[in-house]
């Protein structure tokens, strides 16, 4: 019953390179959780915008006071 080691391949090997985010991408691959795709890609674009927003002193403040 000795099974051989887990090796991930060369997609996962880039994206475990990308820290957090890379590890949920290479679960979502790796563990066919092909159904939360669209939840990933909502949470970090919403991320990026707030980011980018946080950025432009002119809406800062707004997007402060949402949160």
């Amino acid at each position: 019953m000795n099974e051989p080691a887990y090796t991930p391949g060369l997609l996962e090997r880039l994206l475990l390179r990308l820290g957090t985010a890379g590890e949920l991408l290479a679960l979502l691959w790796r563990g066919g959780r092909w159904w939360m795709m669209p939840v990933v890609v909502i949470l970090l674009g919403a991320a990026g915008l707030l980011l980018f927003l946080q950025s432009v002193h002119y809406v800062a403040p707004f997007v402060y006071m949402v949160f």
